[in-house]
């Protein structure tokens, strides 16, 4: 009988190993365990590096952003007091009106009103400087 009628057969494949006994089974058992705490171990000490370099990166950002709270609630004052410095304080005169943000006097809406159909313009809507439709 030849080698290879030894190790054909239905459920053997061509690259399996001859069988093995106690010793071989309780050998590949452990070898198993080992390559299993072995691979735990990598992803423990693979995890802790990971958690430190994280910790270590938003400590670092930390650090660097300390003073942008303040830095952002300064420039808020400091444009609020720009603000009104030139005129932050937006209110209409006494007796006027806005339209579309723009001031005009009870005088200049009541002419441009009353004689809005001589001017072409029959809408009596708002005139701008010097009696002008706008647009």
């Amino acid at each position: 009988m030849k080698i290879d009628d030894q190790h054909s057969g239905p459920y053997r494949t061509p690259l399996a190993g001859p069988p093995m006994g106690v010793f071989g089974k309780l050998l590949t058992i452990a070898a198993g365990i080992v390559v299993l705490v072995v691979a735990f171990m990598f992803s423990i000490v693979a995890l802790g590096v990971i958690l430190v370099v994280g910790v270590l990166i938003f400590a670092y950002l930390k650090w660097k952003t300390r003073n942008l709270p303040r830095d952002l609630r300064d420039l808020h004052e400091r444009m609020q007091e720009q603000a009104a410095r030139q005129g932050g304080n937006r209110t209409p005169p006494a007796g006027g009106r806005v339209i579309e943000g723009e001031v005009i006097s009870d005088a200049e809406y009541r002419s441009s009103t009353q004689s809005g159909s001589t001017d072409g313009n029959s809408n009596g809507g708002p005139r701008g400087p010097a009696g002008h439709s706008p647009g």
